[in-house]
């Protein structure tokens, strides 16, 4: 259990690694602060084209947009009761229109100007095969909040229906960061499909590649780069929460005893090319990870506000 006093230096911290975004969600998630506030920081993240780029997530320094920043951006998004069609909404929807795939019915991952600005080299562009990560989670999104009518929801939905079709017939494990973005449209698209009977039947699937997937070794989550049950189970109610309450319940236990120096996390994963910018990256990523860990200490009942 965290103290109110080692939660308030755990804000303070926040404030002091993060950027103005991050002040603002806090602000917004904790003290009743205004998701205008969150918006419009969040809005200088976007480009004209009404995509996302300039280090939004702090590993791809990419000015450009690309989907896996607007990936990111709709993350925040879900945190809001945002208006749905203000500009940033508005924008952020045509991009998305104007950059689908229609042969592949996906949003790429990479982008060749990635390898043009400092980045971690998972993001280095080379040639891929279709995958839902980030366009399962992207799907779910325009899904959940977009009018049908617009071109945009009529990809999404297609993109949907065969990630649920792929989450029912794969044999295989399915990568982490692909699950989780089908994590994240399962839960976006619960309350349109939840009479569809592959939906349905996708659910008990996903169970089953959670328990798959999550790090048996508590050891490791805080000393590797493992799937911790957060990865893939961050809010309450969500696909798999009430299931894995109590493990979820375990990892905010073992995560209060496993902070730094600063009452932060450190983050498990490097990169080496560019010294100077990982460094920043990582200072930024410890108060996105106190962030996300407050979040959901609130929601699984852990503190209380």
């Amino acid at each position: 259990m965290l103290e109110t006093k080692e939660i308030q230096r755990m804000l303070n911290m926040i404030y002091h690694h993060g950027r103005p975004l991050e002040e603002a969600r806090v602000k917004h998630l904790f003290f009743d602060g205004s998701a205008d506030d969150v918006i419009k920081e969040l809005s200088r993240f976007q480009n004209p084209d009404g995509g996302f780029g300039h280090a939004l997530e702090p590993d791809l320094w990419n000015p450009n947009s690309s989907p896996i920043q607007c990936w990111a951006a709709i993350n925040i998004l879900r945190e809001l009761n945002f208006d749905r069609n203000a500009p940033l909404v508005n924008k952020l929807v045509d991009y998305l229109e104007n950059t689908f795939d229609e042969k592949t019915l996906r949003w790429p991952l990479l982008i060749p100007s990635n390898d043009e600005y400092p980045h971690a080299p998972w993001w280095s562009y080379r040639e891929m095969e279709p995958q839902f990560n980030p366009s399962a989670s992207i799907a779910g999104f325009l899904i959940r909040y977009t009018n049908p009518l617009n071109k945009a929801f009529k990809y999404a939905n297609k993109v949907a229906r065969g990630a649920i079709d792929y989450i029912n017939n794969t044999k295989d494990a399915i990568e982490v960061h692909e699950l989780n973005c089908l994590v994240e449209m399962m839960n976006d698209v619960s309350d349109l499909f939840k009479h569809y009977q592959p939906y349905i039947e996708a659910k008990q699937n996903m169970i089953l590649h959670i328990e798959n997937t999550i790090e048996k070794d508590r050891s490791k989550w805080f000393t590797e780069y493992s799937v911790r049950p957060s990865f893939l189970i961050n809010s309450h109610p969500s696909i798999g929460s009430e299931l894995f309450f109590d493990l979820v319940l375990e990892e905010l236990d073992l995560a209060v005893q496993n902070r730094n120096e600063d009452g932060l996390w450190s983050i498990t994963w490097t990169w080496d090319d560019y010294p100077s910018i990982y460094k920043e990256a990582a200072f930024i990523w410890e108060a996105i990870i106190a962030l996300g860990y407050l979040k959901m200490m609130y929601e699984f009942g852990y503190i209380k506000k």
